[in-house]
């Protein structure tokens, strides 16, 4: 099967409000579909951890032709029963954790399969002001479309409600998910896939607890299966925000407020011209619709009525604006620079027995996904210079520490140590990323499987300041580096020249047959091969 023709074909249909689909569970099952899922889940940098059958990437790779047709099989005689998801925590900020459900190495390939389905059917029903998880569409756009609607001297709508919905992803209710679902799928056989996946449980501790309510975090399917469940919002406020400019005016001229509407994921603000009072009715409004229709309830903590001039934080920008000046301000909060400075010292204190290479590359870690995300911050260039002044302050400490020597002879004798390379890596300069106030325009538009043009998907940046504590690997870079210049970048086989993908670097003795596996990676035991080679020696092992 052609996935991506079947995959328009599905966007299509689905322009047509009035079309069920009703025969689309063989796609989850397909060869072809189940093997493109796989491929989007070995791609994800989170694909190696195991779920609480233990059973990682690795493992299911040993034998992939023959796990990939036993799934299939069991999805067709539907059989297949998902695992419980493994819950985790991880920080949140403010001293809160986030729940995170990792689910087994099957169950992402299947629910991947699942949401290949469900995405090119309800992109077309998605509002144009929903921003969260949905290809072609990011964070900037969210953002963009708040701070135009905050501008004095553009469309100025002063009152705003930040919205947030009490711990959404554990309280979706699935039975008026279900209803929804129902609406446009009527394939109960599908139906039956996702009300498993949402049943499965979690498992905690150890302890097994059924999942009567939400959807897990961390599943591959949930950004979708949430979109689709605060669609019903999206649609129930059109009726204040949809109107053309000219209605916008006559609305102004009769007294009457206008709205704006953006929702990224969970979080959603609504802005209006109108009074404080106008506002306060609005937000009264959105609670009984989110309570009553949706089972659901606005968080008291952190749903408040903000004047736009007092400025609001929103996806970690905050924005505010200037009535003097007719803009607004979008800065990095003092909380992210104080929590990004926090981890460049997690990652420079320590150990010192790690590798420059390594250093660098924990320190790019922490930083470089920072700074792209905050690049359109109207301050970007100097909390950029100030983070970089940081960063190479506590880099010739480390170094001064790692050579046993004074922090001025690292400089006397390196210079500027951002300006040194190891191995091709060097330490990314911040202050070349910012673009203050540069972003462009808001993607918005038709369902994008039918736009030929490709699927993008923005990568949320997390940093890992101890990326550098990872040393079997970045050693492992360290003497693949040092191999492929020590031959050539030449084939030791066939001869060929080898560059990129193509340059793979072979363990003489493998891996397994070591106690310790740092030693299988010194360089005595490693030689240079072109792919074809490669293959052709690990499957002759």
């Amino acid at each position: 099967m052609d996935v991506d023709k079947m995959q328009t074909k599905l966007a299509s249909w689905s322009q047509d409000p009035d079309y069920r689909f009703d025969d689309i569970y063989n796609l989850v099952y397909d060869r072809d579909w189940l093997r493109r899922a796989y491929s989007k889940v070995e791609d994800n940098s989170g694909s190696r951890t195991a779920g609480v059958d233990g059973q990682t990437m690795e493992d299911f790779e040993e034998d992939l032709e023959g796990n990939l047709q036993k799934l299939r099989k069991s999805l067709k005689s539907q059989s297949f029963d998902p695992k419980p998801v493994r819950r985790t925590y991880i920080p949140k900020g403010d001293d809160e954790e986030r729940p995170l459900g990792i689910p087994t190495i099957k169950d992402r390939i299947v629910q991947e399969a699942l949401r290949m389905v469900l995405e090119p059917i309800y992109e077309s029903d998605f509002s144009d002001k929903s921003f969260g998880f949905r290809p072609n569409r990011c964070t900037m756009d969210a953002i963009k479309s708040v701070y135009s609607n905050m501008a004095p001297e553009l469309v100025y709508r002063p009152w705003l409600i930040d919205a947030d919905i009490k711990g959404f992803f554990d309280n979706v209710d699935h039975r008026t998910l279900e209803q929804i679902i129902q609406d446009r799928i009527t394939d109960q056989k599908m139906r039956d896939l996702i009300w498993d996946f949402l049943r499965a449980g979690i498992m905690e501790d150890g302890i097994f607890r059924h999942s009567e309510l939400g959807t897990p975090q961390g599943g591959i399917v949930s950004p979708v299966l949430a979109n689709v469940y605060l669609n019903e919002l999206d649609q129930w406020i059109k009726k204040w925000t949809d109107h053309s400019k000219n209605e916008r005016v006559s609305r102004w001229e009769e007294g009457k407020p206008s709205w704006s509407f953006v929702r990224y994921a969970d979080d959603f603000l609504i802005l209006t011209d109108g009074s404080k009072e106008t506002a306060e009715k609005m937000l009264n409004r959105v609670g009984g619709f989110v309570k009553e229709e949706l089972n659901l309830e606005l968080s008291d903590k952190k749903t408040e009525l903000v004047h736009a001039t007092d400025g609001i934080d929103f996806l970690g920008y905050h924005l505010e604006a200037r009535e003097r000046t007719g803009g607004v301000m979008r800065t990095v909060p003092e909380e992210a620079i104080k929590d990004v400075r926090g981890k460049v010292t997690e990652a420079t204190n320590g150990r010192t027995d790690v590798s420059i290479r390594s250093k660098y590359k924990a320190l790019n870690s922490v930083t470089t996904g920072w700074a792209n995300y905050y690049k359109y911050a109207t301050n970007a260039s100097r909390v950029f210079n100030d983070l970089d002044s940081y960063v190479w302050q506590k880099l010739t400490h480390w170094l001064a520490e790692k050579f046993k020597c004074s922090r001025g002879e690292i400089v006397n004798k390196v210079g500027n140590p951002d300006t040194l390379k190891l191995n091709g890596i060097g330490r990314t300069q911040l202050e070349d990323l910012a673009e203050s106030g540069r972003y462009g325009e808001v993607h918005q538009g038709s369902n994008p499987y039918l736009e030929g043009e490709g699927l993008k998907r923005e990568e949320l940046f997390e940093s890992d300041p101890w990326l550098a504590k990872a040393e079997d690997y970045e050693e492992w870079k360290d003497s693949r580096w040092k191999t492929l210049e020590g031959d050539d970048w030449t084939c030791q086989k066939c001869g060929r020249e080898i560059k990129g993908s193509s340059a793979h670097v072979h363990h003489k003795k493998p891996r397994k047959a070591y106690s310790d596996t740092t030693r299988a990676d010194r360089e005595d035991n490693l030689i240079s091969l072109c792919e074809r080679c490669h293959s052709e020696l690990e499957s002759n092992r």
